[in-house]
């Protein structure tokens, strides 16, 4: 009888050590759910980067569709075009 007892409580604090371990580092437990909103988190924040890059593009292309002085702007800086008569300085190293 007293074997018995002994069996059964061996058992069960097997039983209890592999659900502790199952219940904090399986790829389902606690660990992971930390690291998980972790990465969620980060996540969110890249989201709002590229929500704010988004709105800065929206904003440039309503710019350069309404104001023709932007868009001679871009043209003659980043395309380097100019007018017929302009006169060009070639200013580099």
């Amino acid at each position: 009888m007293k074997i018995k007892k002994i069996v059964v409580r061996c058992i069960l604090c097997v039983q209890m050590g592999v659900l502790v371990y199952l219940y904090f580092f399986e790829k389902n437990g606690l660990q992971m759910l930390s690291v998980q909103k972790k990465e969620r988190v980060a996540l969110e924040m890249q989201l709002k980067q590229l929500q704010k890059e988004i709105d800065a593009l929206e904003e440039e292309i309503y710019v350069w569709q309404t104001d023709d002085f932007y868009k001679e702007k871009i043209a003659r800086e980043q395309l380097q075009m100019a007018r017929k008569g302009d006169k060009l300085f070639y200013i580099g190293s």
